[in-house]
């Protein structure tokens, strides 16, 4: 019945090669030479009597008979080896893309609830601020972005679930509070100027001029949320942060936000999730997915 098809070990470089887009990156994924892969790519071609490959200098892409095979490759490697480690009893593995700062800040904090309820679901997490190509990287299984998703989006094989819309406020120690709420022409304090340039403004910089009034503010910046939060937690001054990303050090007294003028909260952007259309009947996206929900609401 199956004596015509290829050998598996030419549909595993072909699949990866075709999801990576090179040969090279093929080989250092399955752990051979990219001689090898080009062989195992060429005696299938040979076999199939068809080019999976334009090959460019540099570069190799698909045709139309080899994206043809490729999507039908990776689906069926993909329930082969949920079918292998259901058997092996190994734990079903989610790799999540995510920023550096929502890694730190929220998810790894309230991870262990994740875990202690499905405990057979294994969470890998990739902090990283560029976006990716989900389709194409598919060591990638689902991202956590921040901003609104794009104007374009790509129905046909992305999901977009928006998460939460954050509020932004002022937060200190305690410490710092009683030192400077009398005045704060003397407070120092700390933004985040985002390495994504299409993030529109949200007009921090004149809601702390709105507050100290005559005075120019000492405001100083940093290119991660991360930094401005251990700033603030320093006892060196006051973060307009995410009340989302220092969920963490409210709830254990270590910064509070400020009183009157100081506990004015600025509306920020979303957190949204995407989720490509191969997972949407995976039942470890599915639970991942609705324990995000439920925990941000």
């Amino acid at each position: 019945m199956f004596q015509q098809l290829p050998s598996l070990n030419a549909i595993k470089a072909f699949e990866s090669a075709a999801r990576l887009n090179s040969f090279k990156e093929a080989a250092n994924e399955l752990n051979v030479t990219p001689t090898a892969i080009s062989h195992q790519i060429r005696a299938l071609e040979d076999s199939l009597k068809v080019r999976l490959f334009e090959r460019q200098t540099r570069a190799v892409t698909l045709t139309k008979e080899g994206e043809l095979l490729a999507a039908s490759a990776n689906q069926s490697l993909q329930d082969l080896l949920s079918t292998v480690n259901q058997l092996k009893g190994s734990p079903r593995t989610l790799t999540i893309s995510t920023t550096s700062s929502f890694a730190a800040m929220w998810l790894v904090p309230n991870l262990a609830d994740f875990q202690q309820q499905y405990p057979d679901i294994d969470i890998q997490i990739r902090a990283e601020e560029s976006l990716i190509d989900m389709e194409r990287d598919r060591r990638v299984d689902m991202a956590i972005r921040y901003g609104e998703p794009p104007k374009q989006l790509d129905t046909k094989t992305l999901i977009y679930q928006p998460l939460i819309q954050e509020s932004i406020g002022f937060f200190a120690t305690p410490d710092y509070w009683k030192k400077h709420s009398e005045n704060l022409s003397e407070a120092v304090f700390f933004c985040t100027q985002w390495k994504n340039p299409n993030l529109p403004n949200l007009g921090i910089e004149e809601a702390i001029k709105n507050i100290v009034a005559n005075t120019q503010p000492h405001i100083r910046y940093f290119n991660d949320e991360n930094l401005t939060a251990q700033a603030a937690l320093s006892g060196q001054g006051i973060a307009i942060i995410s009340q989302l990303a220092v969920a963490n050090s409210i709830k254990n007294g270590w910064l509070t936000q400020g009183t009157d003028k100081m506990a004015m909260s600025i509306t920020g952007l979303h957190y949204y999730l995407v989720i490509p259309k191969r997972l949407q009947t995976s039942q470890a996206a599915m639970c991942f997915k609705n324990w995000l929900q439920q925990t941000l609401a």
